[in-house]
């Protein structure tokens, strides 16, 4: 029985590509639609996704378990401030192994040429230094930080400092700091470049007031529940927005979504490039019906059934799919792989996500021309 079932799939699958072949620049044509909506959806929920991991990226970067910060904050590009005295009330609270300020700001740094810049000013406590990035560029520690002046750049903005080195002066809003090393993994999504300093000297470049913070990090003892914690936390200071790193990440996340058109537009993008392969495959292979419409009565005259009908429609759409799928992906990964400095994320849900689209939309749009063939009248055949 499954041989035989088997063998028929094969039949068919066999007169599906003839049926193409038989006229190749429509098929052509298809497979190029296709192929450019594959390459289209991999491309706009990559550079999501990319943006995404970048929003996130100082919650990701730190490591923190908790971050406590006023309940005026919407996310870290929106802040408000506490009183620095809180520190110690979240230090002695159960469960909770260590608490350390930091503090955030704004303000402009001058490049070499002259060119000024926005920045966001990070200052972290030693010794722990928590809130700074945990991985660092080569040669880089956090003890780097101690000593009067000394700031970290990203690693990845060192061409635009022209090719800073350490022992580098960098000015910002006026005040001069000595580049000691650099930090990886936080990319700004925004006009901002991050720069990290100890706290002192953050409170001076920025401008922050000596008896107030934006975060308090914590983390926890080792065997406690984060949530546990938190609990406790929220329920010692309720005047405060207590946040697990998964709660703060997310709400980077919807505030970015939600307060600008970026999320929209580029899952639009999404949409449409899977409507433009869907409509491409659907007009090709509804005219593809009526131009073989004498082949499809000649198939239901000699006896095919319904289901086998509809089974040589799907092959032919599945065909596309298959083809135009592995040359689309394989052309985005090109590119993603020939421009590495575009926020492209690439985690294997989008491959699968991207796949399960085209092969929805491909099947789909076969159902045009499966409503037209199914209609024919075998009769069709003795027709002049």
């Amino acid at each position: 029985m499954m041989q035989r079932q088997m063998g028929e799939l094969l039949r068919l699958g066999s007169l599906a590509l003839r049926m193409l072949f038989d006229a190749p620049y429509k098929s052509l044509g298809t497979l190029v639609g296709v192929i450019i909506s594959v390459f289209l959806m991999a491309q706009q929920a990559s550079l999501l996704l990319g943006i995404l991991g970048r929003v996130t990226s100082f919650v990701d970067a730190s490591g923190v378990d908790i971050w406590i910060t006023s309940l005026a904050t919407e996310s870290t590009d929106a802040t408000g401030s506490l009183p620095a005295s809180k520190v110690g009330a979240v230090a002695g609270t159960p469960g909770v192994a260590w608490a350390a300020p930091v503090v955030q700001g704004q303000g402009k740094v001058t490049r070499p040429d002259g060119v000024q810049e926005n920045v966001k000013v990070l200052g972290v406590e030693p010794p722990r230094y928590a809130g700074l990035p945990r991985t660092l560029g080569p040669g880089t520690t956090a003890e780097a930080l101690r000593g009067s002046g000394r700031i970290f750049l990203n690693w990845s903005d060192r061409q635009t400092f022209a090719d800073a080195q350490p022992g580098d002066r960098i000015e910002i809003n006026g005040r001069a700091g000595v580049v000691a090393g650099f930090f990886q993994g936080v990319n700004p999504h925004n006009p901002f470049y991050y720069v990290f300093a100890n706290i002192d000297d953050a409170r001076a470049l920025a401008g922050f007031p000596q008896d107030r913070v934006t975060y308090i990090a914590v983390g926890i003892v080792p065997g406690e529940r984060v949530q546990d914690v938190q609990a406790r936390l929220e329920a010692r200071i309720p005047d405060a927005l207590v946040k697990t790193r998964a709660e703060l990440r997310a709400m980077e996340k919807r505030f970015f979504l939600v307060r600008t058109p970026v999320g929209v537009l580029f899952g639009m993008g999404t949409v449409v490039a899977a409507l433009i392969g869907a409509a491409i495959v659907a007009v090709t292979l509804y005219s593809t019906a009526v131009d073989r419409a004498r082949d499809y009565g000649t198939l239901k005259a000699i006896g095919a059934r319904q289901r086998q009908i509809l089974q040589l429609l799907m092959l032919q759409a599945w065909i596309f799919f298959a083809a135009g799928y592995l040359v689309g992906i394989t052309v985005f990964f090109l590119v993603r792989f020939h421009f590495p400095e575009l926020a492209m994320a690439t985690p294997p849900r989008l491959v699968v996500g991207v796949a399960a689209a085209a092969f929805a939309s491909c099947t789909l749009a076969s159902l045009v021309a499966v409503r037209r063939v199914l209609l024919f009248d075998p009769a069709i055949v003795f027709r002049a």
